[in-house]
């Protein structure tokens, strides 16, 4: 099946007025619409929103950050995804047309990206957005699309990035995601950090390292997605590689009234070492944007019960990047943002 097939006669800007009811206009209308109708006629769908409305959360303080625990069952296929390339180029790609069940449809966003509702959600209003073509998840070349996203979709979401070796369960095939905005902790516990004047008032960069909140986020803030998205590009492109490789970074941008924010976490590695252990030591976590960012996606109940904050924070601590080479990564590549 090709996506001509998948897609849905509603205008994701909002022009068509077929688009069903209950949205409020623009995109953000067209995603009210897509997510009503593939309720009602995609099963797999319904059973996920319920499963979601049933999941158990906890919230708990690392050092100076807020974090919710999410025991969602539902997630173990994502958390324990083989993400090796070897194994990626296996298997059919379930983000291609002809692998989507039968049910799912989709609406269009640009000449590139195809707006899907994700089956198994951690939040609510969770979209998979992906591209038309089976190409790389790579951020190079994407980030203009990225923050088109989050604008177009507007305040009541935010949008991310998995890098393809740190979070993305289909590294193969370039995709974003995006959510509800109701939660998203590294937003309210950074609320008070605004960025210094780099490009005007309100705008610019603030790096924190690991010390200062528990992990590696820098964050920067501008007026428009041409200069945030600059911005990202020279963060990211400063940040320590491998032979070439895109460095390990998540990304989460949401967009305001009058401005964007992007959150960018610099990783250290994927998941952590308790991860691969055995018995009691073992601890089924594999932290994407989202569990960057706040809310920690457990699909275990045991791992839910006993993550206590000093387990968190050392999987915290072993995943990002170390303060001090991300200070010298940011004063090396991007002084002028630091001033």
């Amino acid at each position: 099946m090709s996506w001509s097939h998948r897609l849905l006669e509603l205008d994701a800007s909002g022009g068509q007025a077929e688009r069903p009811p209950g949205g409020t206009g623009g995109l953000a209308g067209a995603v009210a619409g897509l997510i009503a109708q593939q309720m009602a006629s995609w099963p797999q769908l319904a059973r996920g929103y319920a499963a979601l409305d049933a999941v158990q959360t906890r919230p708990i303080q690392v050092g100076r950050s807020g974090v919710v625990l999410q025991h969602n069952p539902g997630r173990i296929r994502n958390t324990t995804a083989d993400v090796a390339a070897a194994a990626a180029g296996e298997r059919p790609c379930f983000l291609c047309p002809g692998s989507l069940p039968p049910e799912e449809r989709g609406i269009p966003f640009g000449a590139d990206l195809v707006i899907l509702c994700n089956p198994v959600p951690i939040l609510d209003r969770h979209l998979s957005i992906v591209h038309r073509d089976h190409v790389p998840q790579r951020l190079d070349g994407s980030v203009g699309a990225l923050l088109e996203l989050a604008e177009s979709l507007g305040p009541r979401f935010f949008v991310l990035y998995n890098g393809p070796r740190c979070g993305a369960s289909a590294p193969d095939h370039l995709h974003f995601q995006a959510c509800a905005r109701d939660l998203l902790p590294v937003e309210r516990d950074l609320a008070g950090r605004a960025p210094g004047s780099a490009a005007g008032d309100g705008e610019g960069c603030v790096v924190l390292p690991a010390q200062d909140y528990g992990r590696s986020v820098i964050v920067l803030r501008a007026r428009d997605r041409g200069t945030l998205g600059h911005w990202i590009q020279e963060v990211v492109g400063a940040l320590p590689g491998n032979g070439g490789e895109e460095p390990l970074v998540n990304i989460v941008c949401a967009a305001g009234l009058d401005q964007l924010t992007a959150f960018v976490f610099p990783r250290a590695r994927h998941r952590p070492s308790a991860y691969f252990a055995g018995g009691d030591e073992r601890l089924l976590v594999s932290p994407g944007a989202i569990d960057m960012a706040g809310v920690v996606v457990l699909p275990e109940r045991r791992d839910f019960e006993r993550l206590d904050a000093r387990r968190l924070a050392a999987v915290f601590d072993e995943v990002t990047l170390p303060g001090e080479l991300v200070n010298q990564a940011m004063e090396r590549g991007c002084p002028a943002l630091l001033r």
